[in-house]
This record gives C-alpha cells, sequence and structure tokens, in this order.
C-alpha cells in the first residue's frame, strides 16, 4: 500500500486548491515519477476546472500503475464527463493502467462520442487492453467509410495489439483490408499490424510507402516503425528490412526536421553503419 503521508514540496502546490499551483505540480510529479503522490491526486478528478480533471487523469496514468484497480475505477467517473479533452485524458489513463473492466465502456466510446479525439483514444486504450472482445468493434471502426482517418489508423493498430483467435486469421484479415484500403495512413497502420503478428513482407511495404511519403505521412510511418522497434529488445528490423538503414537516411535528406527522429530509429535498430 502506498504511504499518503510523504513528504514532497511539489504535494503543498497539488493540495493548494489553487488551478494554476496545481497545474504546475501535477506536471512536476509525471516528470518526477513521484508515484506516491497517486492517491493525492484522486480528489483533483472532481475538480471544478475542467483543465485540472484532464490534468489529473493524465497523471494518473503514468503515477497509478500500482494500484491500477483503485485508479482505474476513480477514472472511470470520468467516461462521461461533459469536456472531450476531461474524457480523452481519462481513456489514455485507462489504457496506460491496463485497467480490463474498462473493455465494455470504451467500446460503447469508440462506436458513441462524439468526439473523434475521444473516438480515436478510445481505440488505441482497447489496443493497449489487448482483449480479443474488442475484434469486432475496431473492425467495424476501421471498415466504417464514415469514419474519421485518425480513428480508423488508431483502430488498425490496435487489431494487432489484441489476444487474438488464431494469428493466421487476423493476418488474412488484414490482408484483405489492405487490399481494399485507400487511405495511406491507414494502410501503414495495417502494414505495421501485419508485421507485428509475423508477416515480416509487410515491413518492406511499410518502407516502400516511407520511401515515397510527404512529411505528414513520414512522420507517421517512424511512429510506427518506432514504436515496433519498443516492442522488441534487441530490435529485429533491421534484420527484417536490409534496405532500411538506405530509406531512413534519404527522408532524413528529403525532411531535415525528421533528422533526429531517424538517426534515433537507426540507433534503436543497430543500423548506423
Amino acid at each position: 500500500m502506498v504511504q499518503q503521508n510523504v513528504k514532497n514540496p511539489i504535494l503543498d502546490n497539488l493540495d493548494s486548491d489553487e488551478p494554476d499551483r496545481q497545474a504546475v505540480a501535477l506536471m512536476d510529479l509525471v516528470d518526477a515519477q513521484f508515484y506516491p503522490a497517486a492517491p493525492h491526486i484522486v480528489r483533483l478528478l472532481k475538480s471544478p476546472a475542467a483543465d485540472i480533471r484532464a490534468d489529473a487523469a493524465y497523471a494518473l496514468g503514468y503515477l497509478g500503475g500500482d494500484e491500477p484497480d483503485r485508479y482505474g475505477a476513480a477514472l472511470m467517473e470520468l467516461l462521461d464527463d461533459g469536456e472531450e479533452l476531461v474524457r480523452c485524458e481519462a481513456v489514455e489513463a485507462l489504457g496506460l493502467l491496463v485497467y480490463s473492466p474498462a473493455v465494455d465502456n470504451l467500446k460503447k466510446l469508440l462506436r458513441e462520442d462524439s468526439s473523434s479525439l475521444v473516438r480515436a483514444s478510445a481505440a488505441e486504450a482497447l489496443g493497449q487492453l489487448g482483449k480479443s472482445e474488442a475484434l469486432e468493434v475496431l473492425e467495424y471502426s476501421l471498415l466504417d467509410a464514415d469514419e474519421d482517418e485518425s480513428v480508423r489508423a488508431y483502430a488498425a493498430n490496435a487489431i494487432g495489439l489484441l489476444h487474438h483467435p488464431p494469428e493466421a486469421q487476423i493476418l488474412g484479415k488484414l490482408k484483405n483490408y489492405l487490399a481494399v484500403e485507400g487511405s495511406l495512413s491507414v494502410k501503414s497502420e495495417l502494414l505495421g499490424a501485419s508485421y507485428w503478428l509475423g508477416a515480416k513482407a509487410a515491413l518492406s511495404d511499410l518502407l516502400q510507402l516511407l520511401s515515397n511519403a510527404d512529411e505528414n505521412l513520414a512522420t507517421l510511418i517512424l511512429n510506427i516503425l518506432t514504436d515496433l522497434t519498443g516492442r522488441h529488445s534487441p530490435s529485429t528490423l533491421a534484420t527484417d528490412a536490409a534496405n532500411m538503414s538506405e530509406v531512413l537516411r534519404a527522408i532524413a535528406h528529403r525532411f531535415p526536421i525528421l533528422a533526429p527522429h531517424t538517426e534515433q530509429l537507426l540507433r534503436a535498430t543497430g543500423s548506423q553503419s
């Protein structure tokens, strides 16, 4: 059990009932990874200030891992908050805490929330929870032609993270989706999901998209590659795609603003030579 009487000067600001001081304190506590602050943060989920409720939810997502059931239950109360940002931060925190009882609520938000930002966060959180019962609703969102493209992209990524039925079955579905997908961002996420599930050829297809991408799509694909790199230690990306270094260096040359990201990937994949 976390001790609630831990002394820390930042907690004075957190307990001050002054929103400006509370906002700074919440970010400082996250930056400091001061996990004993979590019990002090819970009460701020009921703050009359929407930005403080949102910041408190954000902080609990990072600091509440010792007691996910306790803090997950508290965060659930924010899923019908009237403020978009509050709902979004609560959803993301539930995903970070891997709070499984939230699955049904997140499925409902994915299909019914008025905010595409919240729907995208719900798709991402369902992937983090990894429950196979989310597959149907994620597929529905992915295939919904009227859905926001970012939501569809997050749904594609999440499908690759679920604890599925046999992977071959899901890979077959992803292959079919790729064959008809018109959005390059959604296609990129489908390729990332396919690669993660074992289709090594999907990585070459993803790098081909990267080779011809504009800056926005290149940024998205670099984020996908970074995510994939973080799931394997050590990374197997360079082994599975011999031309990765060449493609990344070409992107850095075309878009200098992306050079730090490409260099980070080159280091992470051992492709600097």
